[in-house]
């Protein structure tokens, strides 16, 4: 495995995946690493694969993303329903 740090921004969330937007290159079929919070709600190292990646005008890439773990995915789901109650 490769390992380069970086950031980005997730524009979309949802237990089952996300839309991210970075200055990395991004390819289809490739599998990230992912730590971000959630409603004070740690993830780290969640693993994801980019089902779609494109290059925008500005030099951004943008990926849609699969997360692959089914306790991530349910861990996840928790959050945000709870912060949709709210």
């Amino acid at each position: 495995d490769a390992r380069q740090e970086s950031w980005g921004r997730l524009e979309r969330l949802s237990s089952g995946g996300a839309r991210l937007s970075t200055i990395s290159e991004l390819r289809a079929g490739q599998r990230l690493r992912l730590s971000f919070e959630v409603n004070g709600e740690r993830f780290e190292a969640a693993g994801a694969r980019v089902d779609h990646a494109e290059q925008d005008m500005d030099g951004f890439f943008c990926a849609d993303l699969d997360f692959e773990d089914a306790l991530d995915r349910r861990r996840l789901a928790k959050t945000l329903a709870d912060l949709l109650s709210r």
